[in-house]
């Protein structure tokens, strides 16, 4: 040990960057020196990204990580598990509602008003906290998360004594991000899930977030099916304000063009559309007919230049999938202001026949000035020119 600690500092601070998870923690323990040496290595792989849950000593701990003089500058990320404690008494009827609830039955709203992520203290702690963060001029990644992913201070908050725990996640979406922004906290990231909220309560706060006076935002939301449809895989939306960009990945425009006026997700989305989006990248979508992805345009996109559709099969038989898709391209041929569409990365080779195409075509690209007029022939021949039955 007394030779180790003859290195030189930088030599030391090389072995701590090369331990690994378990040698990391034992140098800390060891002596001042590997401690130190250890500082920078420790903070980045345990306190960048820092996980957490709606309870006071969850989040006094976020608290007291955030203000060290030299662990503080290391927090880049907060997730917040969206639970919030039962009620300890049950009576009368709410004990069958609780007991149906261990069994997979949400019982909504019983409790929360007097859950600690409803206090004053819940919002004051987080804006100490992003506060510090904006003083540190760090970016931060806020997510909020369901219940399969939990946090420092889950087994606490549930098991002492042993507690029943429910669903708190518009509550702490809209405590979180309001503290956020009353300090000011330079939000770059925002990772959600589509089915725990209400539209209203992310408008006012995302109008806030995408105000062209704050740094730009990345939004992540994932959709999750409901298991009673038939569907594809759940899917996700990504928008990116800095590139003007909106990532459809894995959805089902059908069931998208097909959604009520006032459902979450067209409220979402249509709202994602009109922030002069540019460019529309639908990676392994399900894009059905002409006649539902004509209505998912109609939603908002009056800038759209781009359009990428990248990792997709054809569906139905080769007379079906001839149709649909020169139905999609005429479509994208009508669309004014109109730039570039690409379409790339086929999941099967033999699927560039639809569109004309050798099989060893990888990128296949349409733009400049003449857009709509290329894309018009394209749709004829498609139209027009039977495909082989090996489609």
């Amino acid at each position: 040990m007394v030779a180790l600690l003859t290195l030189p500092t930088e030599i030391l601070c090389g072995i701590a960057n090369h331990a690994d998870d378990e040698a990391l923690l034992n140098m800390r323990l060891s002596c001042k020196s590997l401690c130190e040496a250890s500082a920078r290595p420790f903070g980045t792989t345990y306190l960048t990204n820092r996980h957490h849950v709606p309870s006071e000593h969850s989040i006094q701990a976020l608290v007291d990580i955030v203000m060290h003089p030299i662990f503080g500058s290391y927090v880049k990320s907060i997730t917040i598990t969206a639970m919030y404690l039962l009620p300890e008494k049950i009576h009368g009827d709410a004990a069958s509602q609780y007991l149906a609830h261990s069994n997979g039955f949400r019982v909504p709203g019983i409790g929360i008003d007097k859950a600690f992520i409803n206090s004053r203290e819940y919002i004051r702690m987080m804006k100490q906290i992003f506060n510090k963060i904006r003083k540190l001029q760090n970016p931060v990644h806020i997510k909020i998360c369901d219940d399969t992913e939990y946090g420092f201070g889950w087994t606490q908050m549930v098991d002492d004594p042993p507690r029943m725990y429910d669903h708190c996640y518009a509550e702490v979406l809209d405590r979180t991000l309001v503290a956020a922004i009353r300090a000011d906290c330079d939000v770059r990231s925002l990772e959600l899930s589509m089915h725990h909220y209400d539209f209203e309560s992310l408008h006012d706060i995302l109008e806030d977030l995408l105000s062209p006076t704050r740094q730009s935002l990345k939004l992540t939301i994932h959709c999750d099916r409901k298991h009673s449809r038939k569907l594809y895989s759940p899917y996700t939306c990504i928008y990116d304000q800095a590139e003007g960009s909106l990532e459809l990945i894995g959805c089902d425009v059908y069931e998208l063009a097909r959604a009520k006026e006032d459902s979450t997700i067209k409220r979402t989305l249509a709202f994602l559309l009109k922030q002069n989006v540019t460019k529309l990248v639908l990676m392994n979508c399900h894009l059905c007919s002409a006649k539902r992805f004509r209505v998912l345009l109609s939603w908002g996109i009056g800038t759209l230049k781009t359009v990428c559709m990248t990792s997709f099969r054809p569906c139905r038989t080769p007379a079906d999938a001839r149709e649909h898709w020169s139905g999609i391209i005429n479509v994208l041929s009508g669309h004014s202001g109109l730039e570039s569409v690409v379409i790339e990365d086929l999941l099967a080779p033999r699927y560039w026949s639809l569109f004309h195409l050798p099989r060893d075509t990888q990128r296949y690209e349409v733009s400049g000035h003449h857009v709509a007029e290329q894309l018009r022939t394209l749709a004829t021949i498609m139209a027009t020119e039977p495909v082989g039955s090996q489609i």
